[in-house]
């Protein structure tokens, strides 16, 4: 009897501990760890099979989002600009992309702004994304970024569309999209730290205590007390 109270008694122990432990990943992590950019990254993608300069090149679709026409959309890289080719720098930013693009799946957020999210010469206006080994959208860093992170383009933050170049660092989202899950790890550890955890807690006082009377009852027993 008394070896089931203690055996009891200490589970309840390690279930407060676990508790105690997922509290603290809760206060110390889930607050404040951020969301990941909520962007349509996938919205559609395709092979780019010609590149014209810099911030522009031909893809061929493979997954069409209702925003794709043609088999072949030109795409317009959003808010960068790269060097013209009839520039110094201009050759250089085609073969950066080129080097990176040609040949390769890219994943595409077309704009949600613009008429049909192209620009007034009917190309797409969107943010690309790199392909990773399991033939995934890598969040961070997106294609724009890079080309301007390697001094290929410069930022052109424009207002016209739905991006925000501030949030491509490391692909988080803006603030305010990060307060929700900051709510949401408030509101756990309130619960935990108010109701659940004083209720575990008189549970396995009073089982504690059963278990030291049981104790009590059985050494008293061996003693003939």
């Amino acid at each position: 009897m008394i070896s089931i109270s203690i055996y009891r008694a200490g589970t309840i122990a390690k279930l407060l501990h676990i508790l105690l432990l997922l509290l603290f990943c809760i206060s110390s992590s889930l607050i404040t760890f951020p969301l990941v950019a909520l962007a349509a990254q996938d919205e559609a993608y395709g092979i780019v099979t010609n590149v014209v300069d810099g911030d522009t090149f031909d893809v061929t679709i493979e997954k069409a989002g209702a925003k794709v026409a043609y088999r072949v959309e030109r795409i317009r890289l959003a808010d960068i600009d790269s060097p013209e080719m009839e520039s110094e720098k201009g050759p250089a930013a085609k073969d950066f992309t080129f080097a990176l693009l040609m040949n390769k799946r890219v994943y595409l957020d077309i704009d949600d702004l613009s008429a049909n999210g192209r620009d007034s010469y009917g190309r797409l206006i969107s943010v690309a994304y790199l392909t990773g080994f399991y033939g995934q959208p890598i969040a961070a860093p997106n294609f724009n970024r890079l080309l301007v992170d390697s001094g290929h383009a410069k930022l052109e933050n424009f207002t016209n569309n739905e991006f925000d170049p501030k949030d491509w660092r490391d692909g988080q989202s803006p603030q305010a999209e990060s307060e929700p899950l900051q709510s949401l790890g408030q509101e756990l550890q309130k619960n935990l730290t108010e109701d659940l955890l004083p209720r575990l807690q008189e549970s396995a006082e009073k089982e504690m205590g059963k278990a030291a009377k049981e104790g009590w009852d059985w050494l008293k027993g061996q003693i003939g007390v």
